[in-house]
C-alpha cells in the first residue's frame, strides 16, 4: 500500500467527521451525541497518516529525513491529535467545523504536490537541528488551532453585534470558551515559538559558528514571536479589545506560515 492511497484514505476520514459535525449542527443533534465516533474515526486518520509518514522514510540513521509532503503531514497530525483531545477532554466539537476540512485538503494535495517528496528537502543532522524542527511543527500546530479560535471569535463577535444569529454561529462555542482556549494555545505557542528560535540560532551558532538572522524565515518567526509577545502583554494590560487580539493571533499564524511553509511551497511549484 503506497504513502499517497494512505493520505487520500486519512483525508477521506477527516471529511467523513467534519460531515458528522455539520449534519449534527443542521439537525440539531446534541453535541455530546457524535463525540464517540468522531473520536474513534479521528483515531483510524491518525494511524493512517502516520503509516503514510513512516512510508515516506523521514527517519534515517543520520537524522530525521523532512520533504514538504512529510512537513505538511506531520503538521496535520499533531493538530489532529490535539483536536481529538480536545473533543475528548472538553467537547469542543465546533472548531472541526472548520477546522477537519481546512486539515483534509492537504491531505488531498500532499500526493500530487510538486517535489513534495524530493529527499533532503530538510535533513536533521544534530540533536539542536531536530529540536529546532520538532518544535516549530509543535509551535505551528498549536498556533493553528488558535487561529481558528480567533477566526471564529471575529465571526462570533459580529453576529452578536448585528444580531443575527444564524444556526452556524449557535453551534460555536460561547466568546468566553473561545477567548480562554485562545489565549492558552496563544500563550503556549510563544513559548514553544521563542523556543524554537533559541534551538534554531544555538544550532547554527554550533554548526557554523555565526548567526543567519537576515533570512527570510528567521526574519518571519521573530516577527512572529514579537506580535505574540505583544499580545501577552497588551492582555495583561487590558489595552487591547477582543477584536484586535484576534487579528494578531492571526498576523501572526500568517507570519509563521510564510516562515515555515509559504517560501518553500513556492520554489516547489517554480521548478
Amino acid at each position: 500500500m503506497t504513502s499517497s492511497i494512505l493520505f487520500y484514505a486519512s483525508g477521506l476520514l477527516t471529511l467523513t467527521c467534519a460531515i458528522i459535525i455539520w449534519r449534527s449542527v443542521l439537525k440539531r443533534i446534541p453535541e455530546q451525541e457524535p463525540t464517540s465516533s468522531i473520536a474513534a474515526i479521528m483515531a483510524v486518520a491518525i494511524t493512517l497518516n502516520i503509516w503514510a509518514i513512516h512510508l515516506l522514510d523521514s527517519l534515517t540513521p543520520n537524522g530525521i529525513n523532512f520533504t514538504l509532503a512529510t512537513g505538511a503531514a506531520t503538521l496535520i497530525l499533531l493538530i489532529h491529535a490535539i483536536y481529538s483531545i480536545g473533543i475528548l477532554r472538553h467537547g469542543i466539537q465546533g472548531l472541526g467545523l472548520f477546522l477537519l476540512p481546512i486539515t483534509a485538503i492537504p491531505l488531498f494535495l500532499i500526493p500530487v504536490l510538486p517535489e513534495a517528496h524530493t529527499p533532503n528537502w530538510i535533513h536533521t543532522s544534530s540533536l539542536l537541528e531536530t529540536s529546532h524542527l520538532l518544535l516549530s511543527l509543535v509551535a505551528y500546530a498549536i498556533l493553528t488551532l488558535a487561529a481558528l479560535h480567533a477566526a471564529m471569535q471575529i465571526m462570533l463577535d459580529r453576529a452578536l453585534k448585528k444580531k443575527q444569529i444564524s444556526f452556524l454561529v449557535q453551534a460555536l462555542p460561547s466568546l468566553i470558551s473561545i477567548e480562554r482556549h485562545m489565549f492558552a494555545q496563544v500563550k503556549l505557542a510563544t513559548i514553544l515559538i521563542g523556543a524554537s528560535i533559541l534551538t534554531g540560532l544555538s544550532w547554527q551558532w554550533v554548526e557554523f559558528q555565526q548567526f543567519s538572522l537576515f533570512t527570510h524565515k528567521v526574519l518571519l518567526a521573530l516577527f512572529a514571536f514579537g506580535v505574540l509577545v505583544l499580545l501577552q502583554i497588551k492582555r495583561h494590560r487590558a489595552c487591547w479589545s477582543t477584536r484586535i487580539a484576534s487579528r494578531a493571533v492571526l498576523t501572526a499564524y500568517a507570519l509563521l506560515l510564510l516562515a515555515y511553509f509559504g517560501v518553500q511551497f513556492i520554489k516547489a511549484m517554480i521548478q
